[in-house]
């Protein structure tokens, strides 16, 4: 394993943190002596070991490798911290017959400099010098513009909040529950989601608040209605798209509005986004027409279009065990004595028939038949089949 030399208590205090990987011991010795006074120095003898470090130890200033070491080559180990710690310059360490290949790294932008094997003592500290002063600019300028960043969403909220008071609050819900689902899928930290989730909400000030209050109530939505709600995340997108370093968010929301995000802005965290802020949305509205969470839960389920790793988290949150009922979506006719309604039953005009929780009884029933003779009642409905294996059974004898 890696490991860092050893220096007297508070030596290193300061200095910036430089990783040396070499297979060879007598090379990294010698590294050491020309940068120890300058830099705090951790050790690796080649790219697989390499990444362990930064693993347990973090992001660091600037990575010096070798270009040839076994198991992982120099210039893989630099395309890999390039992706996974792209602040950290990168620099490589290689002989004359390895020239060639670092300059084709550093022209595609892979590899801040090289030093050739051996370098003098002068010519080591300046370019290390100068990959350290790069990584301190990069740092920098990443903190302005997450402050700058940070400025922008919450003015963006902030006016969402003043616009609509109502979608601001159920956009916290939103987001509180994304949080709880990312935690119980280990995708904390992950701030892209979260924003994500509240800028699904950000086209709430394009909908008008009549329809905002149905949605709020967990009233049934007319076609058009719906039409308003689903295209609530294409506000985003045009709101953010030419914001630095929201890329991945913009690419969440565009999913959300059942765009699929460009190839280029594919990835597992905007598929994780998507399938988390989605459920979060879809438990929002489920939720407030439902009983219970179980139901709620369940209903969403029956749909069979979630992501079921997510809705199992999604469980364990809101603290259900999977099975508890069997809900399906049924038309008024289908409706059986015994069934629970897991929605309200209502007229397309938005009048309440039979409220959700309801055990169906024979009168019941009969007074579904009666309003279906006089009004147009939404269907299909959510309802909760307490012998699911018998329901099936008398429906493929019908």
């Amino acid at each position: 394993m890696g490991t860092e030399l050893f220096r007297s208590a508070g030596a290193d205090k300061g200095k910036p943190v430089v990783l040396l990987v070499d297979d060879e011991d007598t090379v990294l010795q010698a590294l050491a002596l020309q940068l120890g006074r300058d830099h705090k120095l951790l050790t690796a003898s080649d790219g697989v070991e390499a990444l362990q470090v930064l693993a347990e130890y973090g992001p660091v200033a600037a990575v010096i490798s070798d270009m040839r070491m076994p198991n992982m080559d120099g210039i893989e180990l630099m395309r890999r911290i390039a992706v996974e710690y792209p602040d950290t310059t990168r620099v490589l360490h290689t002989g004359h017959g390895d020239i060639e290949t670092a300059i084709a790294a550093i022209n595609s932008g892979g590899v801040y400099r090289y030093v050739p094997k051996p370098a003098g003592t002068d010519e080591l500290r300046s370019v290390v010098g100068d990959a350290v002063a790069r990584h301190g600019e990069a740092m920098r300028d990443r903190e302005l513009l997450d402050t700058t960043l940070r400025a922008s969403m919450q003015a963006l909220f902030g006016c969402l909040e003043l616009a609509s008071p109502v979608a601001f609050a159920r956009a916290g819900r939103i987001r509180s529950l994304v949080v709880e689902i990312c935690h119980e899928l280990q995708l904390d930290g992950l701030w892209e989601i979260e924003v994500a989730a509240m800028a699904s909400q950000l086209g709430a000030v394009t909908v008008p608040p009549a329809v905002l209050k149905k949605l709020d109530r967990g009233q049934q939505l007319g076609p058009d209605e719906q039409a308003m709600v689903n295209g609530m995340p294409r506000a985003a997108v045009r709101l953010l798209r030419d914001i630095p370093m929201l890329h991945d968010v913009v690419a969440i929301a565009s999913g959300l509005a059942g765009d699929p995000p460009p190839e280029e802005g594919r990835s597992a965290l905007v598929e994780a986004g998507i399938n988390v802020v989605r459920t979060a949305i879809d438990y929002e509205i489920v939720e407030s027409r439902s009983p219970t969470n179980a139901m709620a839960i369940a209903a969403l389920e029956e749909r069979g279009d979630g992501a079921a790793h997510v809705l199992a988290a999604l469980r364990k949150v809101k603290g259900v065990r999977a099975h508890q009922e069997v809900v399906k979506s049924v038309r008024i006719m289908e409706l059986e004595v015994g069934m629970r309604l897991a929605e309200d039953v209502v007229a397309v005009n938005g009048l309440v028939l039979i409220g959700r929780g309801t055990v169906a009884t024979e009168v019941m029933l009969d007074r579904l038949t009666n309003f279906a003779r006089v009004v147009d009642i939404v269907e299909p409905v959510l309802a909760a089949v307490p012998d699911y294996h018998k329901y099936l059974v008398r429906k493929e004898k019908r």
